[in-house]
């Protein structure tokens, strides 16, 4: 990748001059010519040079004039020029000096001193260049740290807290000075385990860089869901010199997601899981039952009367009824069980781990009886029961839906047989 040479203005209306200054410059820099103040402006407009070497002593336009121009315009003034003259009173070097001159090159010259002088002051220049861009990003840096809603840490090589921006004091609750040479996981809330932090750690060290997401805890005790990057920085010797990390809170985002997957997969009404997610369930069942060589009982829940209950104190009501028969049953169940709401007054129970039919028809008479217990509701005393078909799997090897279905058809046959009881699948009495 070749260096782009920097850029020479010779601005003198003597031919003899610009062509001694032209070879003595032309291997290592781009030089441009002018033979006035007027043209030398316009082509200074057109493409800003480096270094300007303008004589004083020219028709029109002189250089004092000229150099005056050129430090009056925005775009101009920051490029350095030398006066090339033959004047060599201290008045002439005050003069322009004080048009914001940076050298003076006294006629006749040495091109070794010319060179040297050109060179120097290119440098010098680069070098200011350089320290003023440096600290316009610092700058920007500062008013990104400063103003940024990401909330911002940096930390040394040990890991201890540096700096922290604004946001990341909204957003934790700590200033500075409470969190200062501390840890970053005074934080940590608890929900990730070591195994996550270690992975975190690994990439990070390996790769430069880490981002996901992270649970941690604010100064008040909540926790929220933080959006993280961490990016390590090295130094000259590709040593780790900090890290930073930024982070936006997007707990708002993770507690919408988390009613949406409510929403499609929970009862609104008694908060069960729904049609959906007990097809989900249903499936993950029958797995574990052919893992653990334990039977799984498929019930299938419909209550009884409920209808006229509902239409004669009103929906409200039997809402509350249908939410006070669910609390009822999951107060029968086990860990790992799963009730179900399928519409309306009907539900699906799923018991795992069931040794035989005997354990399923004590939890199911368990349920019958707290089912059928008078409830007050609305000031009424009233009372409901259950019709329960059940099938067990793998003693029936039906698929999801057909394990299902035989339940339905269980319960019916509960119904015909006076109801509040239940029923076991017989395929004999199907066929």
């Amino acid at each position: 990748m070749s260096i782009e040479r920097q850029k020479i203005l010779i601005i003198d209306d003597t031919p003899a001059n610009i062509t001694l200054l032209g070879m003595a410059l032309q291997d290592q820099y781009e030089i441009q010519i002018a033979t006035s103040g007027k043209k030398g402006l316009v082509l200074a407009s057109e493409t800003p040079p480096d270094l300007v070497l303008l004589d004083i002593m020219m028709p029109d336009l002189d250089g004092y004039e000229t150099c005056r121009l050129f430090k009056s315009d925005a775009k101009l003034q920051h490029i350095p020029i030398i006066f090339v003259t033959a004047l060599s009173e201290i008045e002439a070097e005050i003069q322009g000096l004080s048009l914001g001159a940076a050298d003076f090159l006294i006629k006749p010259f040495n091109l070794q001193i010319a060179q040297l002088r050109v060179r120097n002051l290119l440098e010098t220049e680069r070098m200011r260049q350089a320290l003023r861009q440096k600290e316009e990003d610092q700058r920007l840096a500062a008013t990104v740290f400063a103003y940024s809603h990401d909330g911002i840490v940096i930390t040394d090589v040990e890991n201890r807290i540096i700096n922290v921006n604004n946001a990341f004091s909204r957003i934790t609750g700590y200033g500075l000075d409470e969190i200062k040479g501390e840890n970053p996981r005074i934080l940590k809330s608890g929900r990730q385990d070591t195994e996550f932090y270690r992975n975190m750690w690994q990439a990070l060290l390996s790769e430069g860089h880490w981002s996901g997401e992270i649970w941690n805890r604010n100064k008040q005790g909540e926790i929220y869901a933080a959006l993280t990057s961490i990016a390590v920085v090295r130094d000259d010797q590709d040593s780790i010199h900090h890290f930073i990390g930024s982070f936006i809170d997007i707990t708002p985002i993770k507690e919408h997601q988390h009613a949406l997957e409510r929403i499609a997969h929970f009862d609104p009404l008694t908060g069960v899981p729904n049609r959906f997610l007990l097809s989900d369930r249903l499936e993950q069942a029958i797995v574990h039952a052919r893992r653990s060589r334990k039977l799984m009982a498929v019930c299938y829940l419909d209550l009884d009367e409920f209808k006229p209950i509902n239409d004669r104190f009103g929906h409200q009501v039997g809402d509350q009824l249908l939410i006070e028969i669910t609390r009822r049953i999951m107060a029968c169940l086990r860990e790992g069980d799963t009730l179900a709401r399928i519409g309306g007054d009907e539900f699906v129970l799923l018991l795992l781990d069931i040794n035989d039919s005997g354990e399923c028809k004590t939890i199911l008479r368990r349920i019958l009886k707290a089912v059928s217990a008078k409830m007050l509701l609305a000031n009424q005393t009233v009372s409901v029961s259950l019709s329960l078909g059940f099938t067990l799997y793998p003693d029936d090897s039906a698929d999801s839906e057909t394990l299902i279905r035989h339940a339905d058809q269980a319960m019916y046959q509960a119904k015909q047989q006076g109801k509040n009881r239940f029923q076991r699948f017989d395929a004999f009495r199907e066929k």
